[in-house]
């Protein structure tokens, strides 16, 4: 099996928990997987003088910030922390 069937078994807060245990292949999955996520929200802002692909560019500093820092142990989901994360950064 490959490493990618293993990431689509495992659920977003694993696989951030892999992360922090050293896997960056784990990240970039993620990465990959929120990607149109991150397009979808720098599509509802405007921002005069910037190309959309800086919105863009802000909410995958936004989701990488939300990979780093995600904690399980809050008790929210990682996809509700990421989404949070992206629109800070754009903002």
């Amino acid at each position: 099996m490959s490493r990618r069937d293993t990431y689509n078994k495992m659920s977003d807060e694993e696989l951030v928990l892999r992360y922090h245990d050293g896997d960056n292949m784990a990240a970039d999955y993620l990465v990959e997987k929120y990607k149109n996520l991150v397009r979808m929200r720098a599509r509802a802002y405007f921002l005069v003088g910037a190309d959309n692909d800086d919105l863009i560019q802000e909410g995958m500093i936004g989701l990488y910030k939300a990979i780093r820092d995600y904690n399980p142990d809050k008790g929210v989901v990682f996809m509700v922390f990421a989404s949070l994360c992206i629109n800070r950064q754009i903002m």
